[in-house]
């Protein structure tokens, strides 16, 4: 009898040991998901900075804002530009205001994150950044 007890509380010891292994090994596997969903977009939004650096350089630079953003293959809707890049995308929203001897464009470069949620079959957009940019051009 005495036997069949120490049998008995070694499984439990043995059963108590591999439930706190399995137990570690959840909390380590989130762990590792979590720091490479970071990794990942964090070399998202650096890439996703970088484009809308150059869009907005550019549209400082250009005389015609609609047909750079064209050039750049943005897509018209509403007032708005926007141009799927892969795992984000960048909108450009602008406005002309006439001035005393020219016109001012102002406008902003965005950029949003693509989120898939995992419940659901729809994707999910979280902003990222938004830049601010503007141009004036004088009337000759």
């Amino acid at each position: 009898m005495r036997n069949r007890n120490r049998s008995n509380v070694l499984l439990v010891e043995i059963l108590i040991a591999v439930l706190f292994f399995m137990l570690s090994a959840t909390v380590l596997v989130r762990v590792f998901v979590t720091a490479r969903n970071m990794t990942v977009r964090s070399g998202v939004e650096a890439s996703a900075l970088a484009e809308a650096q150059n869009v907005a350089e550019t549209l400082y630079a250009a005389d015609d804002v609609d047909a750079a953003l064209d050039a750049m293959q943005f897509f018209s809707s509403h007032g708005s530009w926007s141009k799927d890049c892969g795992d984000y995308t960048l909108y450009v929203v602008g406005s002309v205001e006439p001035m005393g001897a020219g016109e001012l464009w102002s406008g902003e470069v965005s950029a949003f994150y693509k989120l898939r949620n995992p419940d659901a079959v729809r994707m999910e957009d979280e902003e990222l950044f938004s830049l601010p940019c503007a141009r004036y051009k004088g009337v000759a």
